[in-house]
């Protein structure tokens, strides 16, 4: 398994599949409406860490990072865990364990 490791910690390269919201500003007519649905996006990138908040657990990322002396992540995001699909959340799940 592919993974980095950045200031001592190790961080695991994940491949992860979930839902993006989608909105248009333009007027469109019932036959455009009805076609709108989310996007499913692939998103590749190292596990930072999940977290909980108010009861909801979210996932952090980074897709870049520098190993010089002032080391730093890039690419970096953060995702509420339920918009990945059950495999990714599982892929997350593991790739913490593997990281402790």
């Amino acid at each position: 398994m592919k993974s980095v490791t950045i200031n001592g910690h190790k961080h695991i390269f994940l491949k992860l599949n979930w839902i993006d919201i989608v909105g248009a500003s333009t007027l469109e007519g019932d036959v455009d409406f009805q076609r709108m649905k989310c996007a499913n996006i692939t998103t590749e990138a190292y596990l930072y860490d999940t977290f909980e908040l108010d009861g909801r657990e979210f996932v952090r990322t980074f897709a870049s990072y520098s190993l010089d002396d002032d080391f730093g992540y890039g690419d970096r995001n953060c995702y509420p865990i339920e918009v990945f699909d059950k495999r990714s959340q599982k892929a997350i799940r593991d790739a913490l364990r593997l990281m402790k």
